[in-house]
């Protein structure tokens, strides 16, 4: 396998870059009372890059509940190979897409009245949040709520294993070598595509990882990060569980996790 080649393919493909999206307002049909959980996150995890995340098993744990005066942030988080339980509870105020929060009396940790604010848009009977983390990095959390169905996402959403890679006549699989793999992990604002590809029959080349922002219109998808507009060459098939992305003769197919 050429891997200039397929470095160009994916760059050119995706037309590689990476931003976050700004916040509209807050709203929807979709009650923000209830317990949302960690769907996909987008953040700088180890300092690795920004990049679109799905939650590890301690993290699924998490949620937000939301009442009408109060958040409460159950929190768990991995400390070395344990998975701890922070919670932090909120006295709050919801004004034009804005949580307003301090940090209530009987919030089990941090500090009583300390302030935090977090834009929030609940798009579609997703909760999306925007906020800085405990490190001070820009960080987006997609959740969903408990007991909605969500079947009714776009396809794309979700997250997909590189299987394959056809150019030139020639099929590569993943797996071969051992270090062969990919993934695309895709919310409904935005999506990573991460790869790690041959350098020779042994061994890969440095894995990578790209993020967009992307909208789909009239059943197609385009890459509208920082400002652009370009076309995304997706399609699905086998009841939407295959994804393959082609151009200039050489196509990656994904299967849904």
């Amino acid at each position: 396998m050429k891997k200039l080649i397929f470095s160009a393919f994916i760059a050119t493909a995706l037309c590689v870059s990476s931003c976050g999206k700004d916040d509209d307002n807050g709203g929807g049909s979709t009650s923000l009372k209830g317990d949302w959980y960690q769907y996909a996150i987008y953040n700088n995890l180890d300092g690795y890059g920004f990049r679109w995340i799905t939650p590890h098993n301690c993290a699924q744990k998490t949620y937000w509940s939301i009442s009408d005066k109060k958040i409460k942030h159950e929190w768990y988080h991995l400390e070395g190979s344990d998975c701890k339980y922070t919670p932090k509870y909120y006295d709050y105020t919801a004004t034009n897409g804005v949580f307003n929060m301090t940090i209530a009396d009987d919030s089990p940790n941090r500090n009583k009245g300390g302030t935090a604010s977090i834009k929030y848009e609940i798009k579609d009977k997703e909760l999306i949040l925007r906020f800085k983390n405990n490190q001070q990095q820009e960080e987006i959390q997609v959740l969903h709520k408990k007991g909605v169905d969500y079947s009714y996402l776009d396809p794309m959403v979700g997250l997909w294993k590189l299987t394959k890679i056809e150019t030139g006549g020639t099929t590569y699989t993943t797996g071969t070598p051992a270090c062969f793999t990919g993934y695309i992990v895709a919310s409904s604002i935005g999506f990573s595509l991460y790869y790690t590809l041959p350098a020779n029959s042994t061994q890969c080349q440095a894995g990578k990882v790209e993020s967009y922002d992307y909208v789909k219109e009239e059943d197609k998808y385009y890459n509208v990060s920082n400002g652009q507009k370009v076309p995304l060459p997706f399609s699905f098939s086998n009841n939407n569980q295959t994804l393959t992305l082609s151009l200039g003769g050489t196509t990656m197919f994904f299967q849904k996790q």
